[in-house]
C-alpha cells in the first residue's frame, strides 16, 4: 500500500515504510500529483516546476525526474505518453479529508475521524526555492484546507450539541479556535455550550477573556449579539433553543449582491460639463504625440469619470492602474496593478501569444522581475539583468507596450498620481518620451500637489519638453446640473435642479451622493417623480464630501462596520481572506458584511474574491474615522494575516508587511521586513523607495545589521548618482565597522568615502577624458592599501573585494596622473575575478575595470585599448549594464578616430549618443558630442564641428565637469574666429592659473605658439 500524507509535514509510506526521495523537485511532483485526483498533463507539470527552462531542457529534466521516481515507486506512479498520475489505490489523506468534508457525514464519529486527518498545515515545512508558482499553489491550498478544517470542526460541534454532548462540542470548537481565538461567532457558541452544560461560571470567564482579547487585539467591544448572549447568561434567561452560529450546510462562498449595483452612483448620471476636456483627450489619443494628458482637480471633481468616458468610447486596449495613499512606499505599485489588470483582460491569452513571439527574452525577463506572475507558462523566460538598472526596467516596459500597441492602440491610465512613488513617476516620464511614434496614449489624474513633490518635478520636466497637456476641472455650472435634473425628472427639473445646485455647489461627487440620498430617502421616486413635501421638509444635507461619506457610514450595521474598518486598513483594494482574518469574524459574517457594503454602494466586486472601494475618498474618510490606537491594532492584524497567508512565499508582500507593521507602531517587527523590501526595491532600481525601507529597518537594527544596512545605503546612493550622500553613508558605515573590530572593512569604506569626497570624481569613475594632474590622494590610497593588507592577513581575500580595491586604487592613480600605475591596477582588478565566471556580484566591477583600461590605454596610445573596449562592451551588452555602454562606445569612437577609420568612429559615437539620450545617462553625453565634433573636424566639416563642440561645452559646463570643459575649449579654439578664440583661451587660462593646472598652461602655450587664441 502506498500512503501519502500531505496534511502536516509530508510523508511517503510504501508498505508502512518511509520512502526517501532525494530530489526536492521530485518530491514536489509527487505531492502535486497526490493533491489531484485526476491525471495531470506533462505540460502542466513543466509549467509549474521548470518554467525558467526552455522546452527541450525542461522536458529532459522531467524525463530524468520520472525515471528516478519510477525506480523508487514502481507501478504506483503511472506514466502515460501525455499525462501522469498515481495509481488509484494510492491513499492520500488530503483527498479523503476534502471529499468527506465536501458533504459532511451526520455520524459524528466518522466526522471526528475525518478532522483528525488534519495533522497540520498542508505540506507544512515544505517549499521550493524556485520557481514561485509551486509555492503560490501551496499557499492557496494551505488556506483552503485550514478553512475546511475550521468548518469541519464547527460542523462536528453542531452534531455533538444536537446529541447533548456539550463537552465534546466544546472540545471541537476549542480546536477550531486554535486557528484564531478572535472568531467571535465560535466564541459565542462556546458561551452557549458552557451555559447548556450547566457551567455558567465558565461562560462568564470566557466572555471576560474574549472582551479583554478583543480590546487588546482589535480595539473593539464584543458584538451586540455576543453582549446580548452574555446578558442572557448572567440573568439566566438564555433559551436552550437559541440559534447555533456555527452550523453550516457547506462552505460559504463569496457572493455578489443581487440588488442593482450602486457602487458608482455617478455612472448612472449623464456625463455633463466636460465636452471640451473630452475633446482634448480624444485629440491626444488620436494623435499619439508622445504626451501625457493630466487631468487635475479637487477630490470628487470627476477626474476618473472623464478618463472612463474616454476609455469607454476609444476602442483601445486599456492598461489601468492607480496609486494608493497607503502604498506610497512600494515601488512601481501602480504599474504592477496595471499589468495585473491586463492579465485578467479577456484578450490576454491572444496578447500573451503575440508577446511570446515579438518580445525579446531579455525584456520579458525584466517584466517578470517587476511582476513575477507575468513570467507565466507561455511568457518567454530568461535570466533577468543581474545588476539593478532602472533604465533597463523602464525600457522593458516600453518594449512591452510597443509590442502590444502593434496589435491594438493602447491607453495607459494612471489614477491618483499625487500618491505615486518616485520610481513610478520616473518610469512614466520615460515611457511618455519614448512613445512619440507609437499608438500609445498616456492619461493621468491627480489632486492638487505640493511644488516640491516628485510629481511636480516630473511635470516641470515634461512641460519644458512640450510633452504635457494639463486640464484642470472646475465645478459643474448650474446649466450642467440642470441637465442632470432633467435626466432624473423632466417634470420637476427646475425645482430639483435648484436643490441639487444649491446643495452640491457643482461638485460631481456630492451631486451623485445627493441623488443617492434622494433615492434612498424617497425624495426621488420611480418614473422621475419628486416628493415635493419631502424635499421641502428635508433637513439641510451636509455640503462637504467628508460629511456625506460619514453619514453613509453611520447607517451601517455593527458587523458591516467591522468589515469596513478591516478593509480600509488593508487598502483601496482588498481580498476576502485578508479581511476575514483581520475582522476576526466568521466567513458568513464577512460575506454578509460585504453584501451590505456593496448594497450601500461603498464597494464593488473585482475578479475573484476581491473587492475595491467605490472611491479613494471613501477609504480616506473611513480610515480617519478609526481611532489611532485601534487603527494601529488593525495594521498589525493585516501584517499578521499577510504573514500567515503568504508564509510559503513572503517576498511579494514584504513591503506591505513592513508598511503595516510600521503603521501599527511595531518597528522592531517591521525592521526585518523593511530590510527585505529595501533589497527588493534595490533589485528593481527603485532607489528612493529602497533608501526609505533601509532607513525604516535601521530603527531597531543591532550593530551587525546597522553596518551592513548603512553600507548598502551608500551603494544605493552611489547608484542613484547622489555622490555626497553616498560618501556620508560610507563614512558612517566605516565608523560602525571599526567599532565592531572590522578594521579591514572600516579602512575600505573610509577610503571609498574620501575618494567620493574628491572633486571631479565623476570624470575619473567612468574613464572620461580628463586632464591628468598630480593630486594629493595619499590618505585615500593609504586606507585602500591598509584594507587590502588587513584582508590578506585574515585569510584569502574575496574576488569581489579585491576587484573593488584594485579599481579604487586605479582611479586614485589616474587622479594623481600616474597612468601606467593606474593601468596596472585596472589589470589587477580584472584578473582578480578571472575564473569566477563573471558572477553577478563582481560583473559590474569587471566592466568598470575594462572601461577604465580602454580609456587610459587609449590616452597612452596603447594598441590593446581596442581589445579592452570591445571586451567591456560585450560584457555590458550581454548583462544589460547600460550605464557603461556609452563610455565604451566613446572609447571605441576615439580609437577609430585615432586610427583614421572615420566611418567606424561615426558609427560608435552615434550609437553611444543615442543610448545616452534614450536612457538618460548624463555623464558621457558631453564627451560623445565632443568626439563627434572632432570627427567632423577630421572630415573638414568646420561648421558641424563647432556645432557639436559647442553643444558638448554647454553640457560639460552644466554638469560641472571642469576638466572636460577645459579640454573642449582647447579643441574649439582652432575652429573659432580670432576674437572668440581669444575669449575661449582666456577662460581656460584663468581656470588653469587659479587651480595650478600646469598641463593646461602647457597646452595653452602650444596653441599660442601656433598663433591660435593668442592675446591681441
Amino acid at each position: 500500500m502506498f500512503v501519502i500524507q500531505i496534511l502536516g509535514r509530508p510523508r511517503l509510506l510504501l508498505d508502512g515504510q518511509p520512502v526517501q526521495v532525494v530530489r526536492r523537485k521530485a518530491r514536489a511532483l509527487v505531492y502535486y500529483l497526490a493533491a489531484h485526483s485526476s491525471p495531470l498533463t506533462r505540460e502542466e507539470l513543466l509549467a509549474l516546476l521548470w518554467p525558467d527552462l526552455d522546452r527541450s531542457a525542461a522536458q529532459h529534466t522531467l524525463r530524468a525526474t520520472l525515471h528516478e521516481l519510477h525506480k523508487t515507486l514502481g507501478n504506483w506512479l503511472i506514466i502515460d505518453k501525455d499525462s501522469l498520475s498515481l495509481a488509484p489505490q494510492t491513499e492520500v489523506d488530503a483527498r479523503l479529508f476534502d471529499s468527506r468534508l465536501s458533504d459532511p457525514s451526520a455520524d459524528p464519529e466518522l466526522l471526528a475521524a475525518t478532522v483528525k486527518l488534519y495533522r497540520g498545515d498542508f505540506l507544512d515545512g515544505f517549499s521550493l526555492p524556485d520557481p514561485p508558482e509551486f509555492d503560490d499553489w501551496v499557499a492557496a491550498e494551505r488556506e483552503r484546507y485550514r478553512r475546511l478544517a475550521r468548518r469541519g470542526l464547527a460542523t462536528l460541534a453542531d452534531q455533538y450539541e444536537k446529541r447533548g454532548r456539550f463537552g465534546d462540542a466544546l472540545d471541537a470548537l476549542n480546536q477550531a479556535l486554535d486557528f484564531d481565538l478572535l472568531q467571535e461567532d465560535l466564541q459565542r457558541s462556546c458561551l452557549r455550550l458552557h451555559y447548556l452544560a450547566g457551567d455558567r461560571a465558565s461562560a462568564i470567564r470566557r466572555y471576560e477573556k474574549l472582551r479583554k482579547l478583543l480590546d487588546e487585539e482589535m480595539g473593539v467591544p464584543p458584538m451586540a449579539e455576543t453582549q446580548a448572549m452574555y446578558e442572557a447568561i448572567i440573568t439566566d434567561t438564555l433559551s436552550s433553543s437559541s440559534s447555533n452560529d456555527v452550523a453550516a450546510d457547506g462552505p460559504p462562498q463569496p457572493r455578489r449582491s443581487a440588488s442593482t449595483p450602486r457602487g458608482r452612483a455617478s455612472a448612472a448620471l449623464p456625463f455633463v460639463g466636460r465636452d471640451a476636456e473630452l475633446k482634448a483627450l480624444r485629440t491626444l489619443v488620436s494623435g499619439h504625440a508622445g504626451q501625457l494628458a493630466l487631468i487635475e482637480g479637487e477630490p470628487g471633481i470627476g477626474k476618473t469619470r472623464l478618463a472612463e468616458e474616454l476609455i469607454r468610447e476609444s476602442g483601445a486596449l486599456i492598461i489601468r492602474g492607480a496609486a494608493h495613499e497607503l502604498e506610497q512606499s512600494l515601488p512601481y505599485q501602480p504599474i504592477i496593478e496595471a499589468l495585473r489588470g491586463l492579465r485578467s483582460h479577456p484578450q490576454w491569452p491572444a496578447l500573451d501569444g503575440v508577446l511570446r513571439r515579438n518580445l525579446a527574452p531579455v525584456w520579458s525577463a525584466e517584466i517578470g522581475r517587476l511582476l513575477p506572475e507575468m513570467a507565466g507558462t507561455s511568457f518567454v523566460h530568461q535570466r533577468a539583468i543581474s545588476t539593478p538598472d532602472d533604465r533597463h526596467l523602464w525600457e522593458a516596459l516600453n518594449q512591452f507596450l510597443f509590442a502590444v500597441s502593434r496589435q491594438r492602440p493602447v491607453i495607459v491610465f494612471l489614477d491618483d498620481l499625487h500618491w505615486a512613488d518616485a520610481s513610478t513617476l520616473g518610469m512614466l516620464g520615460y515611457l511618455v518620451r519614448q512613445a512619440a511614434t507609437e499608438p500609445i496614449a498616456f492619461v493621468g489624474a491627480t489632486r492638487p500637489f505640493t511644488p516640491r513633490s516628485a510629481l511636480a518635478a516630473l511635470l516641470r520636466a515634461l512641460t519644458g519638453e512640450g510633452r504635457l497637456v494639463r486640464m484642470t476641472l472646475s465645478r459643474l455650472q448650474p446649466g450642467d446640473v440642470a441637465s442632470v435634473a432633467r435626466h432624473l425628472s423632466p417634470a420637476y427639473a427646475h425645482i430639483l435642479a435648484e436643490w441639487l445646485t444649491r446643495t452640491s455647489e457643482g461638485n460631481p461627487y456630492i451631486l451623485a451622493e445627493l441623488v443617492r440620498h434622494g433615492r434612498e430617502s424617497g425624495l426621488l421616486l420611480a418614473g422621475g417623480v419628486v416628493d415635493l413635501n419631502a424635499l421641502s421638509a428635508s433637513p439641510i444635507v451636509p455640503r462637504t464630501v467628508h460629511s456625506l461619506i460619514q453619514a453613509r457610514l453611520e447607517r451601517l450595521s455593527e458587523p458591516a462596520r467591522r468589515i469596513l474598518d478591516a478593509a480600509v486598513v488593508v487598502g483601496r483594494e482588498f481580498e476576502f481572506d485578508v479581511v476575514s482574518r483581520v475582522a476576526a469574524v466568521s466567513e458568513t459574517t464577512v460575506l454578509d458584511g460585504l453584501d451590505e457594503l456593496q448594497t450601500a454602494g461603498l464597494i464593488c466586486p473585482l475578479d475573484g474574491p476581491r473587492w475595491a472601494f467605490d472611491h479613494s475618498l471613501t477609504v480616506e474618510v473611513a480610515y480617519r474615522e478609526i481611532g489611532i490606537a485601534r487603527r494601529q491594532l488593525l495594521h498589525r492584524r493585516v501584517a499578521e494575516a499577510l504573514e500567515d497567508i503568504h508564509q510559503v512565499r513572503l517576498d511579494p508582500v514584504v513591503g506591505l508587511i513592513a508598511k503595516h507593521l510600521g503603521e501599527g507602531n511595531a518597528p522592531d517587527r517591521a525592521a526585518p521586513y523593511a530590510r527585505r523590501a529595501g533589497n527588493q526595491a534595490r533589485r528593481l532600481a527603485a532607489w528612493t523607495e529602497a533608501i526609505a525601507f533601509y532607513q525604516q529597518s535601521l530603527a531597531v537594527a543591532d550593530e551587525d545589521e546597522r553596518t551592513f544596512i548603512v553600507r548598502t545605503m551608500g551603494d544605493v546612493y552611489f547608484l542613484a548618482g547622489q555622490i555626497v550622500r553616498a560618501a556620508e553613508a560610507y563614512r558612517e558605515a566605516s565608523t560602525l565597522a571599526r567599532s565592531r573590530g572590522e578594521a579591514a572593512l572600516a579602512e575600505f569604506l573610509l577610503g571609498t568615502a574620501l575618494m567620493f569626497e574628491e572633486a571631479d570624481l565623476a570624470e575619473f569613475m567612468y574613464g572620461m577624458r580628463p586632464l591628468f594632474e598630480g593630486a594629493d590622494l595619499t590618505e585615500v590610497v593609504t586606507h585602500f592599501e591598509s584594507a587590502e593588507a588587513l584582508y590578506r592577513e585574515a585569510g584569502p581575500i574575496s574576488p569581489k573585494m579585491l576587484t573593488q580595491i584594485k579599481n579604487a586604487l586605479g582611479i586614485c592613480a589616474a587622479r594623481r596622473g600616474d597612468l601606467p600605475r593606474a593601468v596596472a591596477f585596472f589589470r589587477a582588478a580584472s584578473a582578480a575575478v578571472q575564473g569566477t565566471g563573471h558572477h553577478a556580484a563582481t560583473l559590474v566591477y569587471v566592466v568598470l575595470a575594462q572601461t577604465n583600461l580602454a580609456s587610459y590605454l587609449r590616452v597612452l596610445d596603447r594598441p590593446d585599448a581596442l581589445e579592452h573596449a570591445l571586451s567591456g562592451l560585450r560584457l555590458a551588452r550581454e548583462n544589460g549594464l547600460l550605464a557603461y555602454q556609452p563610455h565604451l562606445l566613446s572609447n571605441l569612437g576615439e580609437i577609430a578616430l585615432a586610427d583614421g577609420d572615420l566611418e567606424a568612429a561615426g558609427k560608435y559615437l552615434t550609437e553611444g549618443l543615442d543610448l545616452t539620450e534614450r536612457f538618460f545617462i548624463p555623464y558621457p553625453i558631453a564627451g560623445l558630442m565632443a568626439n563627434l565634433g572632432r570627427l567632423a573636424e577630421r572630415r573638414g566639416q568646420t561648421a558641424t564641428a563647432v556645432h557639436w563642440l559647442s553643444r558638448a561645452l554647454a553640457r560639460a559646463d552644466a554638469m560641472g565637469t571642469r576638466h572636460l570643459a577645459a579640454q573642449i575649449r582647447l579643441w574649439l579654439i582652432p575652429l573659432l574666429p580670432p576674437t572668440a578664440a581669444e575669449a575661449c583661451m582666456a577662460e581656460v587660462r584663468t581656470m588653469a592659473e587659479r587651480q595650478g593646472r600646469q598641463c593646461l598652461l602647457e597646452e595653452i602655450a602650444r596653441l599660442e605658439a601656433k598663433g591660435l587664441g593668442a592675446r591681441s
